[in-house]
Order: C-alpha cells, then structure tokens, then sequence
C-alpha cells in the first residue's frame, strides 16, 4: 500500500498557481514545505509514499493517482479570509465517504487545532467548502484535504511556523495507521 501526499497548488512549471497570497507568504511554498515535512517523517516509518511534483498541474497529479482502495489520499492547502482574524483549521472528506473517510479527517483537523492551538473548525463534506466538489475526492481509498491554518492570519501562520514539525510528525503518524488499517 502507498499513501498519496500532496501539496495543493504548485510554485513551479508551466502554469504556476501559488493559491492564497497574504502576509507576504503564498500558499503554494508553504503547502510544499509541510508535504515535504511529513513525506520526510513517513520516510522515516518506512511508509510507501508518492507525492505530486512542484510544477505539476491538478488534473496531471489527479490522473497519476492510482490508489485502489487500499491507500491514504492526503492534500494539504492554507485557508485565507478578508478578515485577518478569520482562524482555525479545517478537513473535507468526499460526499461519498465512508466512516473511515470521516473519522481520518476528523482525526486530523483535531491534531491540528490541538498542536497549533487554534480553532477547531471541523471536519466537513466537500460539499460544504467554498468549491463544491473537488476532484481528489473522487480517488478510492481514504481520502482528506486539510485546511491547515489561515495565512490570512498572522497569528495562525505564527502558530504554523512554531509547531510545524511537531504537526507534520503527528500527521504522519495519522496516515501510518491509516494505511496499517487497509
């Protein structure tokens, strides 16, 4: 079994797409900077992981997914606001999912909002986020997108940058026994 691990939006290539842009941050750098943490940790555990590229499209990285349904899908993304007071961390998990789907990404946003000491905003159907319906959901296996913190927010990136490791070990943790499960 492989777990898939994602950083959302890409830095690089033909088409960049650095996501949310405040505080002088992009979402892009910071999504690649935490999938590296955690692939790094998963390494570590001796866990298959394939990761997409820093300069691969969505629709690219979505078509190389082959997961079966024996595999953990894990993207990660920064939220933004207007408001710079707008905080916490949220997870989605597909409009099909199963009780493993929802107790993974209820597992994480909880892991989240625990290290980085934030608000708890829940973990939610991908028909409740801003988009509707996201492609990532659509591959087999368990499958989350998780909303780590605001970059809109100075003290959310500040509570990001202080704990990042510490969440990246413990998210890695999570998709160990995820995959162990399958």
């Amino acid at each position: 079994m492989t777990a898939f691990i994602s950083a959302g939006h890409n830095p690089k290539g033909i088409k960049v797409d650095p996501g949310a842009v405040a505080n002088g941050l992009h979402e892009a750098d910071l999504t690649v900077e935490f999938r590296n943490l955690v692939v790094e940790q998963l390494i570590k555990k001796k866990v298959a992981v394939i990761t997409d590229k820093d300069d691969a499209r969505l629709g690219d990285y979505l078509k190389s997914i082959q997961t079966g349904s024996g595999s953990v899908v894990l993207e990660f993304h920064f939220d933004a606001a207007v408001s710079s007071t707008a905080t916490g961390t949220t997870s989605l998990f597909g409009s099909d999912a199963d009780r493993l789907d929802k107790a993974f990404a209820k597992e994480l946003v909880e892991t989240t909002s625990s290290i980085l000491g934030i608000k708890n905003r829940g973990a939610l159907s991908e028909k409740d986020s801003h988009r509707g319906s996201l492609g990532l959901m659509r591959k087999q296996g368990i499958v989350s997108l998780l909303e780590i913190c605001f970059i809109s927010n100075p003290s959310d990136v500040k509570a990001y940058n202080d704990n990042k490791k510490a969440l990246a070990l413990s998210i890695a943790n999570i998709v160990e026994r995820y995959e162990n499960m399958i």
